[in-house]
């Protein structure tokens, strides 16, 4: 059609190729931040204009932490060549020569990924939508007021691992310092189990448990190194 170009295929954008008088009308741009998935929304005065979810990638980590063993690999076959040619009379001072202290404004891959990631989608919204506006909702929750409506102040911070040096020991005491795996199990070297993954259910207090080695084994040769819930598997 005369007078219109297609500016952009997905999402849908046709561009004006002439002068038009002054038909705009306010378009604000909301964004809502996630660790998984970015919301993200335009809207007029009386109507929404675009509406998208982005989903974020999940495995910036395993990636590393892939190429990090195959780069130990790779250094124990070089290990004599790289013994010869390494020049070892005046080192550096390794305080001196981490990421942290040559750039200061560093950021986890994965934390510089998904902010990137924000970026761009905001960006590609403006392309196409002369938003004037942008608000980002950035939501901090109080997970011990969640549980504990009627608290406030310090309160906030008296949650059940206070006063423990780590979660580990928080466990160990919570249970007894017994295992909790399978039934009149009376070893004595204990470990800390996760139900859930470390990586879905972190080392929130309802997610360890401390089992023994034997139990511990079991548990992994039966569900993988997931670790589910069993049913043989005493409660806590």
């Amino acid at each position: 059609m005369a007078g219109l170009r297609l500016q952009k295929l997905e999402p849908s954008a046709i561009q004006l190729l002439y002068e038009s008088a002054e038909y705009t009308q306010p378009i604000s741009l909301g964004v809502d931040a996630g660790s998984k998935t970015i919301g993200i929304s335009a809207t007029a005065e009386k109507e929404e204009l675009y509406a998208a979810e982005a989903e974020l990638r999940a495995d910036i980590a395993d990636l590393l932490r892939q190429e990090e063993l195959s780069g130990v690999e790779g250094a124990i076959d070089k290990r004599p060549i790289a013994r010869r040619n390494r020049k070892t009379r005046c080192p550096s001072p390794r305080f001196n020569n981490r990421v942290h202290s040559k750039h200061k404004s560093w950021l986890a891959p994965s934390i510089e990924n998904k902010i990137q990631a924000h970026i761009k989608t905001a960006s590609k919204v403006h392309k196409i939508l002369p938003a004037a506006k942008t608000v980002v909702e950035d939501g901090a929750f109080d997970i011990q007021k969640i549980k504990n409506p009627g608290i406030s102040g310090t309160d906030c911070q008296q949650g059940g691992k206070l006063g423990f040096w780590n979660a580990r020991e928080y466990v160990l005491f919570r249970d007894g310092h017994a295992c909790h795996g399978w039934k009149n199990c009376k070893n004595s070297i204990l470990n800390v189990h996760h139900i859930e993954t470390r990586k879905i259910g972190g080392d929130a207090p309802n997610n360890p448990a401390a089992l023994c080695e034997d139990c511990h084994s079991g548990c992994r040769d039966a569900h993988g190194h997931r670790g589910a819930e069993s049913g043989a598997m005493r409660e806590s």
